[in-house]
């Protein structure tokens, strides 16, 4: 399956914890960015005739896909129209919404041009909680947005928290995932906070005027998982957990290893064996794009045997269905049955038919689980 992500990396506000490449522009700079992607897309078309046809699911994200008015909106839509991307006969589109500006008038657009999934960015109900992260909504502004996406038919929703945030207990964090699954959702999705330490929030913390207790996180992260299987939601990847048929079928496509176009500064693609992204910073994206998308200033990465299984692995024990041995034998490596039986041993793995999956606290240490297959294969 082929995927289509395009990055929109404008936001209102920068939250305090983001580390991605955002930036706060005025309406002009969103005229010229649909003007430089429209350019962009139109170089890799040329250069790869017919690609953007096969594509079967689109995410917008960001950023914030929509700060974009709705007449820049339907124009992106327009682009992608044009360029030959079936709009209308994907298997999801979706789209990524800020509730501040998940309004009537932006939802109409992209329904109107076939999105088909919306995912909607809450973090919190707690102001306090909102207040210490950056975060510009209010709870009573995340609540309206979330019904009105509920309100539409056909339409399916998703929706973000996040969990260990400064001075936040664990009944809070239960508390909001409650309130949350209460609604009439497919898919829900929950994320522990991450702090670079570049990061305004970052800065803060490092002076000591907030503070995160790391030991939460484990508490958090388990107690979550438990509240929402009693509300009918399977986690089927380590921070992503849906209903039967609920999964979101792009974020699948890049836990296989399936193959994905992007468009947008620092938007990273895979394609015909090789990872790439053009350049992370706006002004950098600007002047390769008016230079018409040299391949020379792609940052690549072709993915070379080591790659592959190295991928294959930790991609792979991400989701529910775990890693596929036999996939792996393919590739000319096993895994050592020692490593394998230590980890089984401490309840963090288990087999599942032909495939090895994660248990237990083997998905708070995924990454230590991934890396000692890793190491130790034969």
């Amino acid at each position: 399956m082929l995927g289509l992500y395009i990055h929109i990396p404008f936001c209102e506000k920068i939250c305090d914890y983001c580390d991605f490449f955002t930036i706060q522009g005025p309406d002009r700079l969103h005229v010229e960015y649909l003007d430089l992607l429209s350019q962009e897309i139109s170089a890799f078309s040329e250069r790869y005739p017919g690609a953007l046809e096969q594509v079967e699911t689109l995410y917008l994200g960001g950023g914030t896909p929509s700060i974009l008015s709705p007449e820049k909106l339907a124009r992106l839509f327009s682009i992608l129209d044009g360029a030959g991307v079936p709009l209308r006969r994907l298997k999801e589109s979706t789209m990524e919404f800020n509730p501040e500006s998940c309004d009537r008038e932006r939802l109409a657009v992209a329904l109107e041009n076939g999105v088909t999934r919306a995912s909607l960015g809450l973090q919190t109900f707690r102001p306090e909680l909102l207040q210490a992260v950056g975060r510009r909504h209010t709870p009573e502004a995340g609540l309206a947005a979330l019904e009105r996406l509920l309100s539409q038919e056909n339409l399916r929703v998703t929706a973000d928290l996040m969990f260990n945030l400064p001075g936040q207990t664990v009944s809070q964090f239960l508390e909001d995932l409650d309130r949350l699954s209460a609604y009439p959702l497919g898919h829900i999705s929950f994320y522990g906070l991450k702090v670079d330490p570049r990061t305004r929030l970052g800065h803060r913390l490092e002076k000591g005027e907030l503070q995160v207790d790391e030991d939460l996180y484990g508490d958090m992260y388990r107690e979550g998982v438990k509240l929402l299987s009693t509300r009918g939601f399977e986690r089927y990847e380590v921070s992503n957990f849906a209903r039967q048929g609920e999964e979101s079928l792009h974020n699948l496509n890049y836990w296989r290893r399936g193959e994905y176009l992007a468009f947008g500064p620092s938007a990273n693609a895979f394609f015909e064996g090789v990872r790439f992204h053009a350049p992370d910073r706006y002004p950098e994206w600007r002047r390769y794009v008016q230079a018409g998308c040299p391949e020379s200033q792609l940052s690549k990465d072709p993915i070379g045997h080591d790659e592959q299984v190295a991928e294959l692995i930790q991609l792979s024990l991400r989701t529910k269905y775990g890693l596929d041995i036999d996939a792996l034998q393919q590739l000319g490596v096993r895994l050592s049955e020692k490593t394998v039986s230590r980890w089984m041993e401490r309840g963090f793995l288990k087999r599942q038919g032909p495939h090895l999956v994660l248990e237990g606290d083997g998905w708070l240490f995924m990454d230590s689980v991934v890396a000692d297959l890793y190491s130790n294969l034969e």
